[in-house]
């Protein structure tokens, strides 16, 4: 049970960091989509994405230096299906196989992680 609950403090941090990374995405995306407007707005969001990305590097610094590498990396592939919404929110086409594969590997990982705990 202890396990359990140090696999569940595990996968909050790295969901906040699949968190960070996707709104440093979104800065980035919103930076491209401000063009026309004047250069200081594009570039405020690219800097604020800088920022995040920094932020994110250090959880990914406390995560690893906490739990092995084996447990915190496959629990990034909860990033497919928020990659996923994240396009659907912006107005991109996501199709329902898109959304089926995120869930898969999604799926697939958390299963293996939560599975290699039993043994």
């Amino acid at each position: 049970m202890a396990q359990v609950n140090l696999t569940m403090k595990a996968l909050a941090v790295v969901t906040v960091t699949v968190l960070l990374q996707l709104v440093g995405a979104a800065f980035l995306k919103q930076a491209s989509l401000d063009t026309r407007l004047a250069l200081w707005i594009p570039a405020a969001f690219i800097v604020a994405a800088f920022g995040v990305q920094g932020l994110r590097f250090v959880l990914w610094g406390y995560a690893h230096k906490r739990w092995p590498l084996s447990v915190t990396y496959p629990m990034t592939a909860i990033f497919f299906p928020m990659l996923i919404a994240l396009a659907a929110a912006y107005g991109e086409p996501v199709t329902t196989q898109q959304w089926l594969g995120g869930f898969c590997i999604t799926a697939g990982v958390a299963w293996l992680t939560f599975q290699g705990q039993e043994d």
